[in-house]
């Protein structure tokens, strides 16, 4: 469509010759997305959640204790004077757990699915901020280009004002024709400062999202064809198998599970292996050294604990069904964001060919009017019209294209597959040396994270 090409340069073509080059979609989500403090926050909750992984791996390894004391001790013998002495202790002391009524088990099964759950979180508040990246990135643009329309639509009145007033000074002109002139003229002034300010607008909305202010050039993004699913029914298949959301309730699911597992394992007894190692001096009123060793398997087992056991085992039986509930929701919402997304696609790009026919027709009529008002078949207030047309015509489409961006988007969001396709990898998030890795990966980045966080 060459009208659609050339709405889309309009901006570019206010750019002066050798500017620097414009900043993609891509670069800029990814540093909005990297430096986001939302994604941080969430990156730290999953670095913190790696460690009770490792927390609760922990219970399969042996503890070792070590322990020393020395003070005064008073010992009562029967027949006989109490005895005092100057008492001393050390000890070492090794536990291994051997069966624990499958605790440990249970609770690193549920560390790692929150683990998994808080990775799918990350990816989710990933998928959100590049997807508000991206919806005030293409906003910036439309205003952008609807300034240049409206400071087009304005030079456009500039000439017809002159040419009416080279009339009027010649005598052909009426007063009446001045000031109709005068009062679009002025309406087009007031059009260019409003697409101004709403510019100014949607550039504060971008610096909020991405931390940065606008470059001098934004380039116009472009959206291959294959990216989109074909129908809302493969949509729909894509959004189930890796939309983040739906695994990070499946990720709840699994916790909630192991969770109860947990909580059964209070209804087991438990088995350790326990060495200790102790040398005394002066114990129990016998001045002397005092050493021994033993190697015990130890089974403790609580036989009641006042029903607070099988309480706990019937609360996290009714988490494990109040999770698969978040998780029915879960379904409905992704199902409803992408009902939404697919129909604004589907929509708007319906419309754009109509637009597109809206704009020609204008344009064609705007061109015929004025060939007509030069030889006096049309009036002035006619020819004053349909420029007016012609540029709301204008407006419209140019909004649309961007809409209609912005829909491909959304429905890319709803599929959980933004992040690929804008190729921004989360390897360096869910890592535990992310500062590292990405000041290795993009210096230039690190640059600007420090320049917007300097503590």
């Amino acid at each position: 469509m060459e009208i659609k090409k050339a709405i889309l340069v309009l901006a570019l073509s206010a750019v002066p010759v050798g500017m620097a080059s414009a900043e993609t979609l891509n670069s800029v989500v990814s540093a909005a997305v990297l430096s986001s403090p939302q994604v941080q926050s969430v990156m730290n909750a999953r670095n913190a959640v790696f460690e009770e992984v490792k927390q609760a791996k922990g219970g399969y390894f042996p503890k070792i204790d070590i322990g020393a004391g020395v003070g005064w001790e008073k010992t009562k013998v029967f027949p006989g004077d109490d005895t005092e002495l100057k008492r001393t202790e050390a000890n070492l002391s090794l536990n291994q757990m051997l069966f624990d009524g499958f605790l440990t088990s249970s609770e690193v099964g549920r560390q790692s699915a929150r683990l998994d759950s808080v990775n799918h979180r990350l990816r989710e508040i990933a998928e959100e901020t590049a997807l508000e990246t991206a919806r005030s990135y293409l906003e910036v643009l439309k205003r952008q280009s609807l300034v240049v329309q409206a400071d087009n639509t304005l030079m456009t009145h500039v000439r017809i004002f002159e040419q009416i007033r080279r009339r009027s000074d010649s005598g052909v002109g009426t007063i009446a024709s001045i000031k109709q002139a005068e009062g679009r003229l002025a309406l087009a002034e007031v059009n260019v400062l409003s697409a101004q300010n709403n510019l100014l607008d949607a550039e504060s909305a971008y610096q909020r999202v991405t931390g940065l202010k606008v470059g001098p050039s934004l380039e116009d993004p472009s959206i291959e064809s294959s990216w989109i699913p074909a129908t809302f029914e493969q949509a729909l298949e894509r959004a189930y198998k890796q939309h983040p959301t739906l695994k990070l309730a499946a990720a709840d699911v699994e916790a909630a599970r192991h969770q109860y597992e947990s909580s059964r394992s209070l209804m087991f007894p438990t088995l350790n292996l326990e060495v200790n190692r102790t040398w005394n001096n002066n114990i129990d009123g016998i001045e002397a050294p005092n050493e021994d060793i033993t190697a015990m398997v130890r089974m403790r087992y609580n036989l009641y604990n006042g029903g607070s056991d099988k309480a706990r085992v019937r609360q996290t039986r009714h988490q494990i069904d109040e999770a698969r509930n978040i998780q029915a929701d879960a379904a409905r919402q992704t199902l409803q964001s992408l009902d939404l997304s697919w129909n604004a696609y589907e929509i708007l790009g319906r419309q754009l060919d109509y637009l597109e026919q809206h704009v020609t027709a204008t344009e064609s009529t705007r061109d015929s009017y004025l060939k007509q008002f030069n030889i006096g078949q049309r009036s002035l207030l006619d020819l004053l019209d349909t420029e007016n047309e012609v540029f709301s015509s204008q407006n419209a489409f140019n909004e649309a294209i961007y809409d209609h961006m912005l829909a491909q988007y959304r429905v890319l969001s709803s599929t959980g597959e933004l992040l690929d396709v804008l190729e921004l990898d989360l390897k360096a998030l869910q890592s535990t040396t992310f500062v590292q890795n990405v000041a290795v990966a993009s210096p230039t980045l690190m640059e600007r994270l420090r320049k917007l966080n300097p503590f």
